[in-house]
């Protein structure tokens, strides 16, 4: 989020203290996602990373349903030492829970991880992408329990989020000159592309059909690897950030962020990728693309619902306005391009 908590921030350091037992010296807003409020917290001996969720909106109903697995997973990803690897450590409560929820706001409290991530990297050189595919690779090779594979949310290969990606859309052409300035900002941006996005969601659909047809394995996956979510640490590991897209899925469930439409270069992450998981890895086109259709209709459906529906400010509004241009948008040819670019380059699983 572009702004701090609405509420009282005086909340936070209570619900610290109540439920971590951690007296709260200092906090810092962190203008960073799109699903929680970020902070750094001070205590008495050492600095912690605090997400809040609202579980009053649609995004924030979605993430704390997804940490009901994402905690207990990163928790355990980040006790395996991994080589090259790291992740922020979910902290327990004095209850013993990995998050607490105070009215609609869910806390979960993480050890600190100094540092930018490569977020304002791209495009990442080749070197760190052969190490992100060394990392996601021994990410991949870990074997997780039982329990916390049937708790993963289900990576069914469906857009579960198209009707109301299309409802949404439909609403577009209501909007007025008397509406919100921003609201007919996002009619200009949006409504001339209507046709265009409903052909790319058909798309999608066609790929979906495609990769249902072929037996999948599936593998312990972070869901979004790119830059953004990534730190170099100064030992040299590679940390991952934001776990709440984890998953258990196929293994181009991770690998699709590098093929290539958003200044990848999977080349780099396929030999970083093999060099450590040894096994032999065969990568399904049509599962990398479908992977990339799914992300863009999922930001578009993301940021279409909260310019219409949420109660946002002007730095929010403004936020999601650029967003859904340059981060949505604007990447749909690459995606097609990159599509038809896969299935040439690699021959079908």
């Amino acid at each position: 989020m572009k702004t701090p908590l609405f509420e009282d921030e005086t909340v936070i350091p209570e619900v610290i203290l109540r439920y971590w037992n951690l007296p709260v010296t200092h906090l810092s807003f962190i203008p960073v996602g799109d699903s929680a409020y970020s902070y750094r917290i001070e205590t008495q001996q050492t600095p912690y990373y605090l997400k809040i969720v609202d579980q009053r909106t649609v995004v924030g109903h979605r993430t704390a349903t997804q940490m009901e697995f994402s905690l207990p997973f990163q928790h355990f990803i980040a006790q395996q030492r991994l080589p090259g690897f790291a992740a922020p450590l979910p902290q327990h409560t004095t209850s013993k829970t990995l998050y607490a929820v105070h009215g609609p706001l869910l806390f979960a409290l993480y050890t600190f991880i100094a540092g930018e991530t490569l977020a304002d990297a791209y495009p990442l050189p080749h070197d760190f992408i052969v190490r992100i595919g060394q990392v996601i690779g021994a990410l991949h090779s870990v074997q997780t329990p039982h329990m916390l594979r049937q708790r993963s949310p289900q990576d069914s290969l469906t857009v579960a989020f198209d009707d109301a990606l299309l409802a949404n859309l439909a609403s577009l052409e209501h909007i007025s000159s008397t509406e919100n300035v921003y609201l007919q900002q996002l009619r200009e941006l949006v409504w001339p592309r209507r046709e265009q996005i409903r052909a790319f969601l058909a798309h999608a659909h066609e790929y979906a059909q495609k990769v249902q047809r072929v037996e999948r394995s599936s593998v312990a996956c972070h869901g979004d690897p790119w830059g953004g979510n990534i730190i170099p640490a100064p030992d040299g590991r590679l940390v991952l950030l934001d776990w709440e897209s984890s998953v258990i899925a196929p293994p181009e469930r991770d690998a699709f962020i590098y093929a290539g439409y958003a200044g990848g270069d999977f080349a780099a992450f396929d030999a970083g990728y093999r060099a450590f998981h040894k096994e032999p890895v065969r990568w399904n086109p049509a599962l990398l693309a479908y992977y990339a259709y799914r992300l863009q209709l999922r930001k578009l459906s993301h940021w279409l619902h909260n310019l219409l529906h949420e109660k946002l400010d002007d730095m929010q509004y403004e936020n999601d306005l650029e967003m859904l241009g340059f981060h949505c948008l604007d990447r749909f040819e690459g995606v097609e391009r990159t599509a038809v670019e896969l299935s040439r380059m690699l021959p079908p699983a």
